[in-house]
């Protein structure tokens, strides 16, 4: 049988895709960093395609409006990355390429969405299967390693020469934080192609993987994603205005409440009830608190500019130490950046970076109340954006490439999903 170019070039983007797709478990175990290369991997089917050029694009730029959500979000993400770009004229070593960052990612997962709603609906079937069975597969090994306390990782070189291989933890913690919110979308598939228990089953699998890896953090992102999807279910449109002023309201006002806390009262308390155990357990918690505290009032000192991109890691050079509660040695108020992807922007990118993300929220939630899904689509929709949430409130960075490719993940699995709904 003879095939055509265009059929040929299809089928190796499909095969392209499955050996991606059986790569990303072991990503997430041994390198979580790599789900950024991976993503950029997974966009070249699109990105050699004319069509998506023309597609795609046109589909922005041939009768732009302010009016479409779609177009207007697009324009808020492009000034946002501009400003990122301008703010590296006043940060203190000058970092212009930054933006790249940011706009790489989210250009590379707009492809990645595209191709995932572009798909003849056999291949999105496969192509599902493969996203939710990777998804499910990941969170498995990395549940076994945490119960293991990291075999796999102990037996494989490089040897970890942390103490008590605490940076192979770590890393198996970022691993589950990398995957989850594409468990939602993993989900919302399994429904489609199997039933509701293979959806729970899947979701169980990530709750396991979330407290094996012992990282609170997850635990509560995965918590709250499925908070969130139960409620989609029957509230979609209510929780999508809920979740995308809730984001808004949290980037307005997390600084200001950060900036009011009493830092100092909370520690002489922390001090005198809880015991030496305790306060080990939560000094983590109390050092976040401070880093918060201290970044939001230096925030407020560089409006309405921002003291510049990256400027957080800089600062940790000069910046003062404080003694935490549990803690043995002194702590930097400020580590590489805020652990909150909100104070972190008010701090670095000032008004206009805040103004600017606050709109790309806001048109992206008006994008999706005007768009036509089914129940799963929309809990799979919410539960990802409750996880992602959670997950750049309480130590997230915009630098963290890896974080920005996980929502493209989640975002190319969402769009896998709805693929599979459309008749």
């Amino acid at each position: 049988m003879q095939f055509s170019w265009r059929e040929r070039r299809d089928r190796a983007s499909r095969l392209w895709l499955y050996g991606l797709f059986f790569l990303l478990p072991a990503l997430a175990v041994f390198g979580h960093r790599g789900v950024a290369p991976w993503l950029l991997l997974a966009s070249l089917p699109a990105f050699l395609r004319g069509d998506f050029w023309q597609a795609a694009l046109g589909k922005l730029l041939d009768h732009p409006s302010l009016k479409d959500p779609l177009f207007a979000g697009f324009v808020a993400l492009l000034f946002f990355c501009f400003w990122i770009f301008l703010s590296g004229f006043w940060s203190p070593k000058h970092h212009y390429s930054l933006f790249l960052w940011v706009l790489a990612p989210a250009l590379v997962a707009g492809s990645v969405v595209w191709f995932s709603l572009n798909l003849s609906r056999e291949w999105a079937w496969r192509l599902g299967r493969a996203f939710s069975l990777a998804i499910a597969g990941g969170m498995i090994i990395l549940a076994i390693e945490g119960a293991s306390g990291g075999y796999l990782r102990d037996i494989l070189p490089p040897k970890d020469a942390s103490p008590g291989g605490a940076r192979d933890i770590i890393s198996l913690g970022r691993g589950v934080t990398a995957l989850a919110p594409a468990l939602f979308p993993a989900a919302a598939i399994a429904v489609r192609i199997w039933s509701r228990g293979a959806a729970a089953g899947i979701l169980a699998i990530g709750v396991t993987a979330a407290f094996m890896n012992d990282v609170s953090a997850n635990i509560v992102a995965i918590g709250a994603g499925l908070i969130a999807a139960l409620l989609a279910l029957e509230y979609r449109r209510f929780m999508l205005r809920l979740a995308g002023c809730g984001a808004i309201a949290a980037l307005l006002l997390f600084p200001v409440f950060a900036a009011l806390a009493p830092v100092d009262a909370i520690y002489v308390t922390a001090s005198e009830t809880l015991s030496d155990r305790q306060l080990a357990g939560a000094s983590s918690s109390l050092h976040r608190l401070a880093i918060w505290h201290a970044s939001s009032v230096e925030a407020f000192k560089g409006l309405p500019f921002g003291f510049g991109a990256d400027y957080a890691r800089i600062w940790n050079e000069t910046a003062p130490m404080i003694s935490v509660p549990g803690s043995a040695a002194p702590l930097s108020v400020i580590p590489n950046h805020p652990h909150n992807l909100f104070i972190q922007i008010w701090l670095e990118l000032g008004v206009q970076g805040v103004a600017a993300l606050a709109l790309f929220i806001f048109f992206g939630m008006k994008s999706l109340l005007r768009a036509s899904m089914s129940k799963a689509v929309g809990a799979a929709i919410l539960g990802a954006f409750a996880a992602v949430l959670i997950s750049i409130t309480v130590e997230g960075s915009l630098w963290q490439v890896w974080r920005l490719a996980a929502m493209g993940l989640a975002a190319g699995g969402i769009a896998l999903a709805h693929r599979l709904e459309k008749r």
